[in-house]
Formats: C-alpha cells, sequence, structure tokens
C-alpha cells in the first residue's frame, strides 16, 4: 500500500518552533490581506449596486443616523432597523431600510 503524499512524496520536514510560528504568522497575515481586499473590493463594488442590495457597515450607519452602537443594537431589538451578520462578527444594515428611517 502506497501511503505517501503524492505532493511531498516521502520526504520529512524538519524545523524549529520559531520557523513554525514565524510561518503561521505569516500565513495568517496573507489570509487577513486577502479578506482585507476582498471587503474592500465589495464595498467598492456594492457602491454601484441598486440601493435595495447595497448594505453599509455598523459605523457608517451610526454616523448617518447621528447615533451610537448601542442604539442601533437597541433598535435592532425593538425592530425599527434590521441588522445582518456577515461572517462571524462584521454587522451591516441595508442601506435602503437606513435611509427610511432617517426620512421616515
Amino acid at each position: 500500500m502506497n501511503t505517501e503524499n503524492k505532493i511531498l512524496g516521502s520526504q520529512l520536514i524538519v524545523m524549529t518552533r520559531s520557523d513554525l510560528d514565524t510561518m503561521v504568522n505569516e500565513m495568517a497575515q496573507n489570509i487577513v490581506a486577502a479578506q482585507t481586499r476582498n471587503v474592500q473590493n465589495d464595498s467598492e463594488t456594492g457602491m454601484d449596486a441598486p440601493e435595495d442590495r447595497r448594505f453599509i457597515t455598523r459605523k457608517e450607519t451610526a454616523s448617518l443616523l447621528h447615533v451610537n452602537f448601542t442604539t442601533l443594537w437597541r433598535w435592532n431589538k425593538l425592530g425599527y432597523l434590521r441588522s445582518r451578520k456577515v461572517g462571524g462578527r462584521r454587522v451591516v444594515y441595508k442601506y435602503s431600510d437606513v435611509m427610511a428611517l432617517l426620512n421616515g
């Protein structure tokens, strides 16, 4: 039975804990940079999206409505404004909902 990895073959890689930590940190930084680029590209293209499909961040929403994050959270609980979670922790609001509340 052939159990060796087709990509690495039967090579054994030896590295120090410091080298492993450096490699993991570099990989994490690359992943964060790629995700940041994706978010920036999404937000740039979101500006051209129709108003009913455009979303803005919690910070932008609070700034437009001149309220703090606690007020946004409370309004979400009371049903005045609905937030949506993107990914694990990112909160966004539908732009048309924010404008309706602002003009309402």
